[in-house]
């Protein structure tokens, strides 16, 4: 036997392959071992100079009041003690029919806490109108088992339904599983209007549609259940109220979800006996003693709140009681009505006025007064952390249900220390009451200077509390603040004339859009700051070093364009450290200047513009702010407008630092047709562009500090060597997938026009009636190796054919199971079989050991574990029949899986037929089939004989006859409907041993037919069968996986719809192949719906088959054909 195809006895070739990728892994990892050093090594940049102004503004400033409590502390204990627990309707209720509804893994949870004597109810409201609700809604909500969002509205004039969902606080509540009951209310555009809900409740017909559509719209949000809050209805007779919750509740309930309503104290509006009976929890709004309308006072005394909730007890099971938490104050300005405050609004308001905080330790409430700059006289009344404490300690005293807070976003953040734990007086006993109420600072910012570009000087620092603890009942009997937690101070630093603007680019750079606003800039003579991305910095590396040289000023804008508020501050600073290390690498110089993506206000007021300020600040950045904002991002924003917007917001005086973009979107070029009219109209203004240098009074050394030239500035030099090798290999790639992706387009195009000529040739083809007088005799052999499964019922079907000429040949190869005895006691008797035996030496030999024992003309090749169509013979006979040249060599059939029982063999199914088959289709019309099959295939013998037989170089023989059949000048033509159903593999471990047979078998036809490569005398076959094979069989593949990586990595760079555009359209392009060959062969077509997940799972199986054939190849070691484990399992269709 000769040696295979790549066989060597020498490791030569083994051992300098291995070393190779040994010295590239090393050197790879020695530049990524740098990398890390470099960036966990210390380097933020340093500050140009530092001002002091801590002293503006801080958390030990004197209180300019000192008010001694002049009343006597009288504890709770003997108020709780003399409480009466009334409860008239508990006697009639009856827990055992009280509704219990259900919820999924987590929410399932929560709903258990909700009848926990030591957790209870703990809910809060959310509102969409207060930023601040959401923030303290994602902090805080795994201090909550009930959420109720103010998301339903009754409008009206209309009385329907509108709903206002806040998308992204949802999502926030779903991951978190908390069971959410949305908020109806009356209160519409800020007002409460009884006339909507009064119809509603009055009109049985209203009443149900209304009802049904609450249904409908919880049912499909997968809501809980619904919170109930009508105020000031202004109706006659109770009953109506009544009768809507009872509606409501039955509805539901039958839907296993919860309804629960708000109630007022003191509001005879209520008739409590029943609503008990229909809801399954009664809020109780303690709160609001005095209001915006009222006189000054407290919000909700201790006393008011216990007789408050004596006065609902009489009515309500205490079990169904939710005593609501007034987490907020008022500011009553002298003569006019209050205010609604928030506890950071209070204490910041404290803080800057000097004034005295004084608890009162009989209402346990919280009050100051103080005079604003317009000498205006106010009082505040608030609750802090303190005051929810000693109510909550009553209501746990009292047995309640649990406890509402309204609302998220105004409450004191010590709230939550203690809020979802349990506060029976055993386990408040343990706990360390300072620590609980510990007074840290607060988001609120002090700005010093009219600059737009800011400098953080001071971070909140904490304040300072005296408690009194009652250790007989565990409650707050005094609270002293005796210093008060401290807001931001922010240096607001610049300075320029009324006419001065600076021009600042953010996202970029670009190759499309950075050349032309640089040219535009160096035409019109103006200087710009450029706000670079570090992956945008990755792609374009020679443009980063242009926008330096040509004197731009660089800052940071993060590694991916990142939402800072939105993750970690370990993933913030190591995006800034990321992109700062690439300027530095890039340009020798390293930059303290930094904008935020999505928050760049000059004017930052909201956590999420404090936030990333403050992240920055912390590595020595300056923020750089904007005033003019043309929001040039948005899409379909035309050139005119942008211009406008500019001008505009110069005209008013918005600010002098313009913020434009040139990267970022599908498209900039109206910014770049908005920029040289900006600027030209500016100038003839008399207006003046100046740089950030200029802004700030600084050298461009300053704001972009040179880095010394010592270790790490060496060290810096392999980073670079690195992004620059990162940039070439990437920039190489993308040409590379641009020049495959056209390639496989024109291959698709001319493979469609060669499937419509072949099909078109085919219709022109008439053949003759076949029968036993012009039937050539034709030899079926079947070759075998351990086949006892599969042989005698493949002999037996063969036998069925309708061809009239014919003879088996069944050929063991040596089997070591029973194949060769079970063929000989089926067959024997049967003069069309003839049974062969032979020592094992392969497929090949036995094929060509059946083919010396036949004198026919014509054999056809088939597996021993595939079946027949009963005409398959004829079919593929009917083409020599009419083949009077002897032209013809072979004749390829069709082959399909007659296993299909699981997802891996319904994605070969379609592989035969989407591929395989559809090539051969194709390639018959300018003869550059490559493979006969060795499943089914037609032979002339004169051209097996002429070819030299079957070669046992190879492990794919039938590939390699094929090749040197057409080199011998025949032709090979393609019969579609000579049918062969074959057993695919059912397990991926036979299927990857199985393909890597193929595999490797093929690579080694194709090298040792490589001549015929661009060979114009083999016609097709040189000129597109082997090019072919060698760009989408080896080339392609080898570099897809990087591809997909690179996908997979761009779905996190803000290029998600484009990636999924471009999968989309290549999709779409694979599927119209597909449904092509389908059709053509008269398949069903919904059986390509297994196309999506095979196009995502099949092609990393088929990089592994084609990896493990290199390195096969490589090695040289001689290869085996193996045997695969049979089922038998092949129906014929």
């Amino acid at each position: 036997m000769s040696k295979q195809v790549f066989q060597t006895d020498s490791r030569r070739r083994w051992m300098r392959f291995k070393w190779t990728m040994r010295f590239f892994a090393t050197l790879i990892a020695l530049l990524l071992i740098v990398f890390v050093i470099m960036f966990f090594m210390e380097g933020s940049p340093g500050m140009p100079f530092r001002h002091d102004y801590r002293g503006v503004m801080s958390a030990s400033k004197p209180l300019m009041r000192d008010t001694k409590l002049s009343k006597t502390y009288r504890s709770l204990r003997d108020n709780i003690l003399e409480q009466h627990m009334h409860n008239t309707y508990q006697e009639q209720y009856d827990k055992r029919h009280r509704f219990v509804g259900h919820g999924l893994g987590l929410t399932q949870k929560y709903i258990n806490e909700w009848s926990d004597p030591r957790m209870g109810v703990r809910a809060a409201w959310y509102v969409n109108w207060d930023r601040h609700s959401r923030r303290s809604l994602q902090q805080n909500m795994k201090h909550l088992n009930m959420v109720i969002p103010e998301w339903l509205f009754i409008n009206p004039k209309t009385c329907k339904l509108e709903t206002r969902i806040d998308k992204k606080a949802l999502a926030l509540m779903r991951r978190s599983g908390v069971p959410i009951l949305p908020m109806l209310t009356n209160n519409y555009e800020d007002a409460f209007h009884p006339e909507g809900i009064g119809r509603i409740m009055s009109d049985a017909t209203l009443r149900k549609q209304f009802v049904n559509s609450l249904l409908t719209f919880c049912h499909d949000n997968h809501f809980q259940g619904i919170n109930l809050d009508l105020e000031e209805l202004s109706i006659s007779d109770n009953a109506l109220l009544t009768n809507f919750v009872k509606e409501l509740s039955l509805l539901f309930h039958d839907n296993d979800m919860y309804v629960t309503q708000d109630v007022a104290p003191f509001n005879e509006d209520y008739d409590m006996q029943p609503l008990a009976r229909y809801n399954d929890y009664l809020f109780l709004m303690a709160y609001d003693e005095h209001n915006s309308d009222s006189k000054p006072g407290d919000i909700s005394a201790q006393r008011w709140v216990e007789r408050a909730t004596d006065w609902a007890a009489k009515n309500i099971p205490n079990d169904k009681l939710v005593l609501g938490l007034a987490a907020y104050g008022y500011d009553w300005a002298e003569g006019e009505q209050g205010t609604t405050v928030s506890f950071d609004q209070t204490i910041a308001s404290a803080l800057d006025a000097g004034a005295q905080i004084q608890f009162n330790d009989d209402s346990y409430g919280l009050s100051y007064s103080y005079y604003d700059d317009d000498n205006q006289y106010h009082q505040v009344c608030f609750n802090d952390a303190a005051t929810l404490f000693n109510i909550m300690r009553f209501g746990v005293t009292y047995h309640l249900a649990g406890f509402g807070v309204w609302r998220l976003g105004t409450e004191d953040h010590r709230l939550w220390n203690f809020f979802g734990k349990d506060l029976a007086w055993e386990k408040v006993k343990k706990w360390n009451m300072n620590k609980v109420m510990k007074l840290t600072g607060y988001d609120d910012v002090n700005f010093v200077g009219s600059g737009e570009v800011m400098d953080v000087e001071s971070e909140p620092k904490q304040g300072k509390i005296r408690l009194a603890i009652d250790p007989n009942d565990m409650l707050i009997s005094e609270e002293k603040y005796l210093s008060l937690p401290s807001t931001y101070t922010v240096t607001k630093l610049g300075h320029c004339g009324p006419k001065d603007l600076l021009l600042t680019f953010d996202d970029g750079p670009d190759y499309r859009w950075t050349p032309h606003v640089l040219k535009t800039l160096k035409k019109y003579h103006a200087p710009a700051a450029f706000f670079m991305v570090g992956l945008q910095m990755e792609k374009n590396l020679p443009l980063v070093k242009k926008v330096y040289q040509e004197g731009f000023t660089i800052g940071n804008h993060t590694f991916t364009h990142h939402n800072m508020i939105e993750n970690s501050e370990n993933r913030s600073y190591a995006e800034l450290k990321l992109t700062r290390m690439l300027i530095e690498s890039v340009t020798g110089q390293s930059t303290i200047l930094f904008r935020a993506p999505y928050n760049a206000d000059a004017d930052p007021t909201q956590h999420e513009e404090i936030e990333p300020m403050i992240l920055a600040s912390r590595r020595n950045y300056l923020f750089v702010g904007e005033e003019v904002d043309p929001n040039d991002w948005q899409p379909g924003i035309s050139a005119d407008e942008i211009y406008r917007r500019v001008i505009e917001g110069v005209h008013r005086g918005d600010g002098h630092i313009i913020l434009l973009h040139d990267a970022g979107g599908i498209t900039r070029k109206p910014t770049l047709a908005a920029l040289p009219r900006i600027i030209s109209t500016l100038q003839h203004e008399g207006y003046h562009f100046i740089s950030l240098e200029q802004y700030l009074g600084m050298n461009r050394a300053q704001l972009m500090p040179p880095v010394p030239k010592g270790k790490t500035y060496y060290a810096m030099q392999l980073n670079l060597t690195l992004a620059e090798l990162i940039y070439h290999i990437t920039d190489f790639l993308t040409a590379l997938f641009v020049v495959f992706i056209v390639l496989g387009f024109m291959r698709l195009a001319f493979m469609y026009y060669l499937m419509i000529m072949e099909k078109r040739k085919e219709r022109q083809r008439h053949y003759p009636a076949l029968t036993k007088d012009n039937a050539p005799k034709v030899s079926i052999i079947v070759p075998a190796y351990n086949e006892e499964v599969n042989a005698a019922r493949t002999v037996e079907t063969l036998l069925k054919e309708d061809y009239p000429n014919f003879d088996i040949f069944f050929v063991d190869d040596g089997s070591k199971d029973h194949t060769l005895e079970r063929v000989h006691q089926a067959f024997d008797s049967n003069p069309k079989v003839h049974i062969l035996g032979k020592p094992n030496g392969g497929k090949a030999s036995a094929l060509n050991y059946g083919i010396s024992h036949t004198d026919s003309e014509f054999v056809v090749c088939i597996d021993a574990d595939t079946q027949l169509k009963p005409d398959a013979v004829s079919k593929l006979m009917q083409h020599f029949l009419i083949d009077k040249e002897h032209r013809i060599g072979a004749v390829a059939g069709n082959v399909k899986v007659g296993n299909e029982c699981n997802m891996l063999t319904h994605w070969q199914a379609i592989e035969y037929t989407t591929s395989q088959n559809f090539d051969r289709m194709a390639y018959s019309y300018i003869n550059a089939i490559t493979v006969v099959p060795g499943a089914i295939g037609a032979f002339r013998k004169e051209a097996i004989v002429k070819a030299g037989g079957l070669a046992t170089d190879t492990l794919a023989e039938d590939c390699d006859l094929t090749m040197r059949i057409i080199e011998r000048g025949y032709v090979i033509e393609n019969e579609n409907f000579a049918v062969a159903m074959t057993e695919a593999p059912e397990k991926v471990s036979q299927f990857v041993k199985q393909r890597v047979r193929w595999c490797f078998g093929v690579m080694q036809t194709f090298w040792k037919h490589r001549s015929s490569l661009f060979n114009a005398k083999k016609k097709g076959f040189g000129l597109w069968a082997l090019p072919n094979m060698l760009v989408f069989q080896y080339i392609i593949p080898t570099f897809s996986p990087l591809a997909d990586v690179m996908m997979f990595i761009g779905l996190f760079s803000g290029n998600v719809m484009q990636i999924l555009t471009y999968y989309l359209l290549f999709l779409a392009v694979d599927a119209s192949v597909s449904i092509m060959a389908y059709l053509f062969e008269h398949e069903k077509l919904r059986v390509l719906l297994w196309i999506i997940p095979q196009r995502f799972f099949y092609r990393w199986i088929m990089y592994y088959v084609l990896f493990k054939s290199y390195l096969k190849a490589i090695k040289g070691e001689l290869q085996q054909w193996g045997v695969l484990k049979r089922t038998g399992d092949v129906a014929l269709q």
